[in-house]
């Protein structure tokens, strides 16, 4: 069951209209998490899961960051850090290979 935040103590659920005016706060009693929807989207209207366990000024900062304005900066920080993954594990096999030719 999904119930809509209309009140809190931080007035996150009022707040979070100054991002988007469509955006409104649920609590999904099914997997205990804050979620993010928005009435202006067509279809669905869910756009992220929370990972705090409450509301507050992080709501915030991270509904802002994930805005769909920002997609580039997001796209470009994730291959970011999967190249320094992947640098990291070829450094690794490289690292337990040249211990096993020792």
């Amino acid at each position: 069951m999904k119930i809509k935040i209309m009140h809190d103590v931080y007035n996150i659920s009022k707040r979070i209209k100054t991002i988007d005016k469509g955006y409104f706060i649920v609590y999904n009693t099914s997997t205990h998490k804050f979620e993010v929807h928005n009435s202006s989207q067509l279809g669905s209207s869910y756009c992220l899961t929370l990972p705090f366990l409450e509301l507050d000024e992080r709501t915030l900062k991270y509904v802002h960051q994930t805005k769909s304005e920002n997609i580039e900066k997001i796209l470009e920080k994730i291959e970011n850090e999967n190249k320094l993954m992947e640098s990291a594990c070829k450094s690794k096999a490289l690292s337990l290979v040249c211990d096993q030719l020792k």
